[in-house]
């Protein structure tokens, strides 16, 4: 679906739905319809505690410490793949499924095996920080700092049937839920009145 059709649809479902970047329009097209589409940056904070570090393996070389070039040159570019891995959470729901990638890392959730999707709050002391977290209970957390707590808590199945719980934090939790439920209910044989509230757990 072309970025316009993709505008044209938001705005007669009374949502927006952004642009795609290459990226995105290569890997994380999803399966008919686009219903939603959002990407986190990593606050400036936190890029600025990744260029801090990367910039101190530079000290010992200008002190002349001996061996600290060799350092230096395995040391870079491991912070550099770790800021590209941790600098960007995309998700995008389609018709056919929900795309969540914490830079390279994250699931395919076919809409299909959802059973529930609902709005709910998490405290990020709970999961141990930010990024791609694991809960107590098992349940794994996809979020960036600044989502303000809020998270759409999807229960589904994948290809063995096992259960899962995946969080997937978002300063639009709503819209994220709203978009999973119509696509939800556009399934074959689901129940009309099927959509996303609010978690009272």
């Amino acid at each position: 679906m072309s970025t316009s059709e993709e505008r044209a649809l938001a705005q007669r479902e009374g949502t927006e739905i952004a642009s795609a970047d290459p990226y995105e329009r290569k890997y994380m097209r999803g399966e008919g319809q686009v219903l939603y589409r959002a990407k986190q940056r990593a606050p400036a904070a936190l890029t600025a505690v990744f260029g801090g570090l990367t910039l101190a393996t530079a000290i010992p070389v200008l002190l002349g410490t001996p061996g600290a070039w060799l350092s230096m040159a395995l040391t870079m570019p491991v912070m550099f793949v770790l800021w590209v891995l941790f600098a960007v959470l995309r998700v995008t729901v389609s018709e056919g499924s929900v795309k969540i990638q914490y830079g390279l890392f994250g699931p395919t959730i076919p809409i299909a095996a959802i059973e529930s999707a609902e709005l709910t709050t998490y405290s990020w002391v709970h999961f141990g920080g930010w990024g791609i977290r694991r809960g107590p209970k098992g349940e794994w957390l996809y979020n960036m700092p600044g989502d303000g707590g809020k998270a759409v808590r999807v229960v589904w199945r994948d290809a063995k049937g096992r259960r899962k719980v995946t969080l997937i934090g978002s300063k639009e939790a709503e819209s994220l839920a709203r978009s999973v439920a119509r696509a939800r209910r556009a399934l074959p044989g689901a129940e009309s009145e099927s959509k996303a509230l609010p978690s009272r757990s």
